[in-house]
């Protein structure tokens, strides 16, 4: 009889990945990147909160909240069992996606940006909570995005409006941490896709012959909106805004409730407030979060800011969303990488652990580089954002080693629209393209995609951050926006920029590094002055142009954040960005601005895989680690750490 035993379905090797680690506890360039946007008192007060929170992130409950929302998508009820319509459209959506929202809020993924516990940093503090949230949120984290975008929107509004009018009452119920209302924005139609001024929805004045107090309450504006949108997500919000052309023909903005309360036989009931929902949109992700076509009519609104001036208006949300776009794309990556790791932990191959596999160890190691590069991006855009609205950190905090702030409102203005559409679209499209890589450093196993087990789906990930290079501008059109604003004033903000840009280079005390920068941030500048005259040229390199940016902002920022205690690491990091071009994003940068240096060729490599290990793992290289390859009588370490 054989010695051999064949496996069973039950029999056999079967791979047992730990669970994962707290992602705020384990995640030391997050805490890093803490410890240098927050003051001591701030961080002590938010470490707390934090380690719990993400606790909860990665609890079998928040899991089973996930699993729920993945597996019961949402539907729509139109119409009873006698044909006849609802007051309105009922939109079902899981027990487990709704849980996700309310534990998100409570928490105050949304309210942390309004609240003055944190004054000016409260937008980092926001995004703290939010880069925990967001990857665990099951896509809840796109109408927490519209929503916090919505605060910043109507409390821009509130200073010129007196205490009776409605958008004070508004502002409180999108602010508040329980019972929250949610917001959308309905801008997407047939005609203009991201062009929004072909719009077909139109706004008619009409205000009722009488309303609660001078202004009336919140469902009772004065316009009157139809139209047709092609997309909307988050659909099951309590509130819209909506761009729509008035007898001028330009935008204004609008918000209006979805529902209304109307008196029926002598009862209050809720009826809709004129949107009908036409379809729920098929999509690749975030299939947890209703997205439908949208049939307006007089849906009754509010004007929000000057008439004419929709755009203008709306930015004010855009800037916000988009912070929290590329903040979800960063918190999905973070995890897919956890996840990754997780597994290379408990996989063997070649009877080697793929923990040490040289290979394996420099994807590691590569993503790391450039997963913190993006985070200082994103955490430096926060910060301008937070500081723009709240007011800037007093000048002993400025001169203590803190990020490079700007010197003037100019300044801060323009690097904030710079960087925030840069932060979106580099971080969106880097994110994405890394979780993939993630996904097949599993093997198959990272192609699965089971909708009960979220803790490990890679896939999931994926195909939801995919959804945030298209949401609030694709890589394109950010592009396009980038440089047509550089270059806006024959020059003027590129100029400003680069003042700025210049000045935080000169703070750089290593001078390979410094000088490293320099001569990109010369060749960059060089490019774009030579397009100055002639924008198809420029627009047509502006995906080029607007990657560069991002690469020479995050490098600066890996540079002054290495030097403010020498961390080994953190050095390290710096150098393999600048020097090496680690940071780089394929064919998405000039060759003539992200180029490896000469450092690399005196760098050995077993000592670079050494410092794979130390980036990945915290630790370095043990003795007897894999080689990649197959050898006779090598003394092997085990397969786990």
């Amino acid at each position: 009889m054989s010695p051999l035993k064949p496996s069973t379905v039950d029999r056999g090797f079967i791979l047992t990945p730990e669970p994962l680690q707290n992602p705020f506890t384990s995640d030391e360039s997050y805490q890093r990147v803490l410890e240098w946007y927050l003051p001591r008192d701030v961080l002590e007060k938010v470490k707390p909160r934090l380690t719990k929170f993400a606790e909860e992130a990665v609890s079998d409950q928040i899991n089973e909240f996930i699993s729920d929302a993945e597996s019961q998508q949402p539907h729509v009820k139109m119409r009873n069992v006698w044909g006849a319509r609802y007051p309105y459209d009922r939109l079902v959506t899981a027990h487990g996606w709704k849980e996700l929202g309310k534990w998100g809020s409570r928490n105050g993924v949304i309210s942390l940006g309004y609240e003055e516990d944190f004054k000016q940093y409260r937008r980092i503090v926001q995004h703290a909570f939010n880069y925990t949230f967001s990857a665990s949120s099951a896509v809840y984290s796109c109408p927490v995005s519209m929503t916090s975008g919505a605060g910043r929107l109507i409390g821009k509004q509130l200073a010129a409006l007196p205490a009776d009018h409605p958008f004070h009452e508004l502002y409180r119920l999108i602010t508040a941490r329980q019972h929250n209302w949610i917001s959308s924005q309905w801008m997407t139609e047939r005609p203009g896709g991201s062009d929004v001024q072909n719009s077909e929805t139109v706004a008619v004045y009409s205000p009722l012959p009488s309303k609660t107090g001078r202004f009336g309450s919140i469902e009772e504006g004065d316009y009157l909106v139809s139209g047709f949108k092609f997309f909307s997500s988050a659909t099951d919000c309590n509130m819209a805004f909506m761009l729509a052309k008035t007898n001028s023909g330009q935008l204004s903005l609008f918000v209006a409730p979805t529902r209304k309360t109307v008196v029926v036989n002598g009862k209050k009931q809720q009826v809709t407030n004129g949107i009908r929902i036409y379809r729920l949109k098929n999509k690749m992700g975030t299939k947890e979060l209703p997205t439908a076509e949208l049939e307006l009519e007089n849906v009754r609104a509010h004007l929000v800011g000057p008439l004419d001036r929709g755009i203008a208006t709306i930015a004010l949300l855009l800037n916000v969303t988009r912070t929290h776009n590329f903040i979800t794309a960063l918190s999905c990556w973070r995890r897919g990488m956890a996840i990754a790791k997780n597994f290379a932990k408990a996989r063997s191959t070649m009877d080697q652990p793929l923990w040490t596999m040289p290979m394996h160890l420099r994807l590691l190691a590569t993503m790391e580089v450039k997963h913190r590069g993006a985070l200082q991006l994103a955490f430096f855009t926060t910060s301008l954002l937070s500081f723009n609205d709240n007011g800037f950190p007093d000048e002993e905090t400025r001169q203590n080693g803190y990020v490079p702030l700007p010197d003037s409102v100019e300044q801060a203005e323009i690097i904030l629209r710079t960087l925030t559409a840069t932060a979106k679209a580099v971080i969106c499209k880097t994110g994405t393209l890394a979780l993939q890589e993630c996904q097949e450093a599993m093997g198959g196993v990272g192609y699965m995609d089971e909708p009960e087990e979220p803790e490990f789906n890679i896939s999931r990930l994926m195909r939801d951050t995919a959804a945030n290079m298209t949401w609030e501008g694709t890589t394109n059109v950010l592009s396009s926006e980038v440089v047509r604003h550089l270059l806006n004033k024959n020059g003027r903000h590129l100029a400003v920029f680069g003042e700025w840009v210049q000045q935080a280079i000169s703070r750089v005390r290593d001078v390979e590094l410094r000088d490293a920068l320099e001569q990109s941030w010369s060749e960059f500048l060089r490019t774009m002055n030579s397009k100055r005259d002639d924008m198809v040229s420029a627009l047509a390199l502006g995906r080029q142009l607007m990657f560069s940016l991002a690469w020479i902002v995050a490098g600066v920022l890996l540079a002054l954040d290495a030097e403010r205690d020498e961390n080994a690491m953190a050095t390290e990091i710096a150098r393999r960005w600048v020097l090496e071009g680690e940071g780089n994003f394929g064919e998405f940068h000039l060759p003539n601005v992200v180029r490896v240096r000469e450092r690399v060729v005196t760098v050995k490599d077993r000592d670079k895989i050494n410092w794979d290990c130390r980036l990945v793992w915290g630790m370095d290289l043990p003795k007897g680690a894999a080689t990649g390859f197959r050898a006779p009588n090598v003394d092997r370490i085990p397969a786990k750490l």
